[in-house]
């Protein structure tokens, strides 16, 4: 009966330990998600990154951890004009979001952000790696939809593409107008399923709308 007893207790405590540690983990978390998509432009994610890499040592089952340091890696590249760094902060987030990807397989999300980083590189050197990362990219982005094609982030992906690619190569604001609407329909709709999942992009389609709509 003591055996019992003991063993009824080592599971409640560990049952309770357990438990601290996942509000602990979702406290934490929700309070750097929202640091960082509250983030003006610009700012350094770095801190968070490492912080989040941190937590990501210790949850080794969690996949949000590493797609969220990769995703402040992935800006940090935007903000840096030196074409030989940006690729070494990029070799970082894809290193991350390929960890993501390990633990949790076929999720929107994950192949979204992949996408973005492929883009990322091709912007180093557009001439150089658009056949090769544009092919990764376009493979990503349909994986994604398969997954979830309600995803905004897909269709603001898409519209970015034709945005900023210039009238002469088939892109440009017009042409990228009735995207750019069907990605902000799709924003209106959307909702994450936890304070911790991914949620931004809505802010910079709407500032396409109002460019693509500019006389």
């Amino acid at each position: 009966m003591q055996r019992i007893i003991t063993t009824f207790v080592t599971l409640a405590l560990t049952a309770a330990l357990l438990s601290a540690q996942d509000n602990e983990y979702q406290t934490t978390m929700k309070e750097i998600v929202s640091s960082i998509q509250t983030a003006a432009a610009g700012e350094d994610l770095t801190p968070y990154a490492n912080q989040l890499e941190r937590i990501a040592g210790v949850e080794q089952k969690e996949w949000l951890p590493l797609y969220w340091a990769s995703f402040c890696y992935m800006l940090k590249a935007l903000a840096e004009n030196d074409g030989a760094k940006k690729d070494i902060i990029l070799e970082k987030a894809e290193a991350l979001i390929g960890k993501a990807d390990s633990i949790q397989a076929k999720n929107d999300e994950i192949l979204v952000l992949k996408a973005n980083l492929a883009s990322l590189r091709i912007g180093v050197d557009p001439q150089g790696r658009w056949q090769k990362y544009g092919a990764i990219s376009g493979a990503a982005l349909t994986a994604a939809k398969a997954v979830n094609a309600e995803n905004p982030r897909i269709g603001l992906h898409e519209a970015q593409g034709i945005f900023y690619t210039p009238e002469a190569f088939g892109g440009g604001k017009e042409k990228a107008l009735p995207l750019i609407k069907a990605a902000i329909e799709k924003f209106e709709k959307f909702k994450p399923t936890s304070d911790l999942m991914p949620n931004w992009g809505k802010e910079v389609a709407q500032y396409m709308l109002i460019e693509a709509e500019k006389k």
